[in-house]
């Protein structure tokens, strides 16, 4: 009788064991199947893979002050590949804390607030720089454009994300033109997935040491794999992972509903740290810009299939001669297959050439809204900015309009437009007043008096004080040619080629032989292998060549505010204007003498930033030292430079060496130097020849 009392008791005891043991089965069952994938993440993690570079990078501390530098290998985390030349972000460097009473201004966005296909003196920023300037004369202003080539907007936020612990005063976005076909686009090779989260999600399985693994595995692989006869694609081509994205196709709503989120979480995180932020909508070229993808719905119905297809013909044959004649056709096909991209595009330009001008606007929006291929940011993605604005409260700076009424009959054109979003150079500067006129309606410290702005200069004014030339302008249109040449646009936009083409060509009728000799060195990709460099640096050193020493200062100046300010290639292009005026001037003026100072401070700027005084940056700082006449520092650089020189390259070096030690009372360590052995025949010659001007001084 006891024992059956006991008995459920029992049983239940032997029921909770029981439970407990098939979960303690099945926790070491799941261990020892993810026992392996653990194991190889600690490898991969033992073997230097996982996490993530910054895209914002904390270099060298110099006497409690912080320099931080863009860092391309972070960029690179948010596509599958390295980006080409012409990708990525302008290198900026900074510091932080900031300084006291800096106005730091921080931009974000894709390649149009970046400002391609400008050269950087020439961009937006630059722009809004020199007007903030002339605004505020006695501000210490700084702006930071982190707009970055082929990205959609989910890298812009985590970009913001990074740069916001560095005190920017205000924020500017500009952002949406990629996220159907940049890197984190629903239709690129670099797509993360179709949403936020799934997104998130994948860049933290690509943080894993094993996805690092498996990625660089299935690169060295791809890299093995013999090249084929194809020629190279362009940066556009090369994320497009479907070019074909129909009315319904459910990736439309999802890039709205990306860049909502993005932009929502962007401005957040903004007004969390109590920073101001002005959001921008995305103008296009609407009125020169016919759809870039192709049509392919038809209404269902063949015998309404087949009267599209007849009025159609119609229209495109009555088009070129008599639009008028045309419209009728075109608004009949439109009846049958409301959807049609291309019949909007060639019925506004109807419109157009008839005046009815509100008319040709309604379906130039249509044919960007419906272009199977949306390289256009469609008029709903600048309605979610708008919405953002409104709700968020953020600033708005409606582009898109503003654009519009600029352009003449109202619609967006190759005034504004470089190509299908990039502005031209009047476009970049009307960026620049639009961002300028929105900063009135901010408070605090960043807030801009209306009255100034009325007082400003005309927009050529300043382009012509930033340095807009004539090489450059050829640059550009060199760069829509290359982009103009991808098969798809070709197809679909022949005009624009031709147009790059002829601009090119009556460019090119304005330089001379060696002028052009610079030029096709330029355009050779090969150049660019380091990162992309200003026509005006080859064009400049071609002048100083032919004694065109006038003419190059003003090519060289330019060229040297179109690169990084703390660059190897900065400080040669500064020291070629110096040589330039030296040939000018028989001594040097102060401004001249101010800008040597700059140099050296940009140098030894790159030296506590990176802690690496590399025989290039001593070459550099040795001759500027030389050249104002600090001989003590000169020939500490110029001893470390010496040792990399081998051939003619480097004379200026010895040649600044010896002065400064002449000059120091160490005519034998002088000597010493000339009488080195020295295996360049040419070298030698010349050492030769100033050997004996120095000993024919005496002691």
């Amino acid at each position: 009788m006891g024992d059956e009392i006991d008995n459920p008791a029992q049983s239940s005891r032997l029921r909770r064991i029981s439970r407990r043991r098939k979960w303690l089965f099945r926790f070491v069952a799941v261990t020892l199947a993810l026992s392996p994938i653990l194991i190889g993440e600690m490898i991969c993690r033992f073997a230097g893979y996982g996490g993530y570079p910054p895209v914002l990078k904390r270099m060298k501390a110099y006497r409690g002050t912080q320099y931080v530098g863009t860092f391309q290998p972070g960029l690179n985390t948010f596509f599958w590949q390295t980006l080409s030349a012409t990708g990525g972000m302008e290198e900026h460097v900074f510091v932080t804390p900031k300084p006291k009473g800096r106005t730091r201004i921080m931009t974000f966005g894709g390649s149009a607030m970046r400002g391609f296909p400008q050269p950087r003196p020439l961009v937006s920023t630059s722009f809004l720089q020199a007007m903030l300037e002339d605004v505020w004369p006695d501000r210490d202003i700084e702006i930071l454009n982190f707009g970055t080539t082929a990205v959609a907007s989910f890298p812009v936020m985590y970009i913001l994300d990074e740069a916001l612990e560095y005190e920017p005063d205000l924020v500017i976005i500009y952002s949406g033109n990629n996220e159907f076909y940049g890197a984190c686009g629903v239709a690129s090779l670099h797509a993360f997935g179709k949403s936020t989260w799934s997104m998130r999600a994948a860049r933290a399985m690509r943080k894993t040491g094993l996805g690092q693994w498996i990625a660089e595995v299935s690169t060295r692989s791809a890299a093995a794999t013999p090249a084929d006869s194809k020629p190279a694609k362009s940066l556009m081509e090369s994320v497009i992972a479907d070019g074909q994205i129909g009315p319904d196709d459910s990736r439309r709503a999802a890039a709205a509903d990306n860049l909502r989120n993005h932009l929502t979480s962007m401005v957040e995180a903004c007004k969390s740290r109590g920073i101001p932020v002005i959001i921008c909508t995305l103008p296009a070229n609407e009125r020169d810009m016919a759809p870039l993808g192709q049509d392919f719905d038809l209404p269902p119905e063949e015998s309404v299939s087949k009267r599209f297809v007849e009025c159609l013909a119609v229209a495109e044959r009555l088009v070129s001669e008599t639009p008028a004649d045309a419209v009728q056709p075109f608004e009949v096909a439109l009846s049958l297959n409301p959807r049609h991209a291309r019949a909007h595009y060639e019925l506004a330009r109807c419109y157009s050439v008839l005046g009815r001008d509100d008319d040709a606007l309604a379906n130039y929006e249509q044919a960007q809204e419906l272009d199977p291929m949306p390289w256009r940011a469609p008029g709903s993605l600048s309605a979610v900015v708008r919405d953002v604005a409104s709700e968020s409260g953020a600033i708005l700076c409606d582009l898109v309009r503003t654009f519009r009424a600029a352009s003449p009959d109202g619609a967006i054109g190759w005034e504004l437009m470089d190509d299908h979003v990039h502005p031209t150079l009047q476009g970049q500067a009307l960026i620049a007043e639009s961002l300028l006129k929105c900063m009135t309606q901010l408070t605090g410290s960043v807030r801009v008096d209306p009255e100034p702005i009325e007082t400003l200069s005309d927009w050529r004014a300043y382009a012509k004080a930033l340095g807009e030339n004539e090489y450059d302008r050829f640059g550009v249109q060199h760069r829509m040619r290359t982009l103009f040449r991808a098969p798809f646009y070709a197809e679909s936009n022949p005009d624009a080629l031709a147009r790059a083409e002829r601009l090119c060509a009556e460019y090119r009728m304005g330089f001379s032989e060696s002028e052009l000799g610079a030029i096709k060195f330029w355009q050779d990709p090969q150049t660019h292998s380091g990162g992309f460099r200003p026509i005006t640096g080859f064009v400049g050193a071609v002048l100083m060549s032919e004694g065109e020493f006038q003419k190059a200062d003003r090519v060289l100046s330019i060229a040297r505010r179109s690169v990084a300010e703390y660059s190897l290639w900065n400080l040669e292009l500064t020291w070629r204007v110096l040589m330039a005026r030296r040939r000018l001037h028989a001594s040097l003026s102060p401004a001249d003498i101010a800008l040597a100072k700059e140099m050296i401070e940009d140098g030894e700027t790159m030296y506590r930033a990176t802690g690496i005084r590399s025989p290039e940056l001593c070459r550099h700082l040795g001759m500027a030292y030389h050249l104002i006449g600090d001989h003590k520092r000169a020939i500490a650089d110029l001893n470390k430079a010496l040792e990399f020189v081998v051939d003619m390259s480097g004379f200026d070096v010895v040649q600044g060496l010896v002065d400064s030690l002449v000059q120091t009372g160490q005519t034998d360590k002088a000597i010493r130097v000339l009488k080195s052995p020295i295996k360049d025949p040419q070298l030698a010659h010349a050492c030769r020849s100033l050997l004996t001007r120095v000993e024919s001084r005496g002691p």
